[in-house]
């Protein structure tokens, strides 16, 4: 399973790196398609994130959400070797530098001493998906980790947000992988059959 990942990645990487050079307002155009999740819970807390390489940038939806009432945090990872953790989240402006520090994984994130908070939206970057709502992201585990610990005290609505080209027809699956609750890319959003997630 770690090998068929690995070399799944691979083709990935490549195959979004296309298309966040092909399609340099992705950002923009998500939000268009999204606009069912813009009505799906009432002033939520959602939480998006600083795209880091070619992940598609989700700041535009943020935006669109805050403009609706949304307030908005970003995660925190973990310092590396205390992985277990999962992540925090805290409430952030995303285009406010003095908001914002490099994590030691080189992630732009929010700074240690802003309020932290429970989101019920997570806007999930990720490098392949399925229509089952399967993901494949970098390897940490971050994720996958905070979901489940999320869905184990309460809802959590998970989008993946990433380009069209990033889907494959099946991701592999392991035990301990959280499936998505949404997925949202340029062309579609489309809801996952789930166990949790807001309806």
């Amino acid at each position: 399973m770690i090998e068929v990942k690995f070399e799944l990645r691979s083709v990935l990487i490549a195959a979004r790196a296309t298309a966040h050079t092909e399609e340099p307002n992705a950002g923009e155009t998500l939000v268009q398609s999204a606009a069912q999740i813009l009505s799906l819970t009432k002033t939520p807390i959602v939480a998006g994130y600083i795209p880091f390489k070619t992940e598609i940038d989700p700041r535009p939806l943020m935006r669109a959400l805050a403009a609706q009432g949304a307030r908005l945090c970003l995660p925190r990872t973990p310092p590396k070797g205390q992985s277990s953790t999962g992540l925090t989240f805290n409430l952030c402006d995303p285009d406010n530098p003095d908001h914002l520090e490099k994590s030691t994984w080189g992630v732009m994130e929010p700074s240690a001493h802003l309020p932290q908070v429970r989101p019920d939206v997570v806007l999930v970057p990720l490098l392949g998906f399925d229509h089952a709502g399967n993901r494949l992201g970098q390897g940490q585990g971050h994720y996958d980790r905070t979901l489940e610990a999320m869905r184990a005290t309460g809802q959590v609505l998970a989008v993946g947000a990433a380009f069209a080209a990033q889907e494959v027809a099946s991701i592999p699956v392991e035990p301990h992988d959280q499936r998505l609750d949404w997925i949202i890319t340029p062309t579609k959003a489309y809801p996952i059959p789930t166990l949790g997630g807001i309806e």
